[in-house]
């Protein structure tokens, strides 16, 4: 036993080695490729001719791409895409998206997006196709709105919706591109009553950053929904719009049966400085979740100098946990109740 555990740690320091070295190795060529890079930028042709070994590794220079590229734009861009272009990096990082590790192949998707040639985009559409991972699809899903080659969302919605609301979380920087893209069309797709509720979840989240109001009146709408993910999704983008119209909605949300509903609603009452729902937040600050009483005083010291006038007032009432709730938000802001 005791031999066997000897072999065992010894291998283990033994691997911990072997990787400590790799890294280092993968760290220094990571930083030679990055410094050709640059000069090639700088307008330094010869330094291209120093990429044709490491320019085989595809993995390498997908991730060294993902590094700069989206820092530069101009002449210089065009400098580095061109030589790249001429080391036969786009027909490698091609090549890679149907093979090796799948950190690799999603590093290769995502770099193909700075080549930008019609033939990246098929050949994009074909390796998603045969692909069922979702992290690669969704790299290739990022590449492919580069290319303005993404398909739209309600296509893209009945593909994820299947994999349910967790699973769907994966593509939301997708969506969030798409919608702000085409609100009108997100709105349009958001108020079809034959949308999956998972898809109408995701598309509320997406309208609210996209800071399109024609989406206001379908979001008050839906805030009575019987779903509960979709009515948190709907105050919580009514809140990132912050228009004040969406105060009704905001005020039913708050004394809505669930807690997960009244929280998000004492959040989006501060984001959008709704001091004439001040009586119903300092209601929720005696409210039996701990979270809800946290955001109804938060909410309270959003709305300037009156919601801090309305918490003062709480910190002196006889109900204990208002007086506690209020008194703490003052205290986190260095004023004495």
């Amino acid at each position: 036993m005791g031999a066997a555990s000897l072999l065992w740690m010894t291998w283990l320091i033994a691997a911990r080695m072997v990787r400590a070295r790799a890294d280092r190795r993968l760290a220094k060529d990571q930083a030679f490729v990055r410094r050709c890079f640059l000069e090639i930028m700088e307008g330094r042709r010869e330094a291209a001719r120093l990429l044709r070994a490491p320019a085989r590794r595809a993995r390498l220079i997908a991730e060294a791409i993902l590094d700069i590229a989206g820092l530069v734009r101009g002449q210089e861009r065009d400098r580095l895409i061109a030589a790249l272009s001429d080391l036969g990096v786009e027909s490698r990082l091609q090549r890679r998206l149907t093979r090796g590790s799948r950190s690799g192949r999603v590093a290769a998707a995502e770099a193909l997006a700075i080549f930008g040639a019609p033939q990246g985009a098929v050949i994009l559409k074909q390796a998603m196709a045969a692909s069922r991972d979702p992290d690669f699809r969704v790299a290739a899903l990022n590449a492919l709105l580069s290319f303005d080659e993404a398909p739209t969302l309600r296509e893209l919605l009945s593909e994820v919706a299947a994999g349910g609301l967790q699973q769907s979380l994966l593509y939301e920087s997708v969506i969030r591109t798409i919608v702000a893209r085409d609100p009108a069309g997100a709105i349009e797709l958001f108020g079809d009553p034959q949308t999956p509720l998972v898809s109408r979840t995701l598309i509320a989240e997406a309208l609210g950053r996209a800071g399109d109001y024609r989406a206001v009146p379908v979001l008050m709408h839906a805030v009575v929904d019987a779903d509960l993910e979709l009515r948190i999704a709907c105050i919580r983008a009514l809140g990132l719009l912050a228009h004040p119209v969406g105060a009704p909605a905001i005020a039913t949300a708050l004394g809505d049966e669930a807690w997960e509903v009244r929280a998000a609603a004492a959040e989006a009452a501060g984001r959008i400085g709704l001091i004439e729902l001040a009586p119903s937040l300092v209601e929720a600050l005696a409210d039996d979740a701990w979270w809800v009483r946290f955001r109804a005083g938060e909410a309270l010291a959003a709305c300037g100098e009156k919601g801090m006038a309305v918490l003062r007032l709480a910190a002196g009432v006889n109900q204990d946990v208002v007086r506690r709730a209020a008194s703490l938000v003052l205290a986190e802001r260095g004023v004495a109740p």
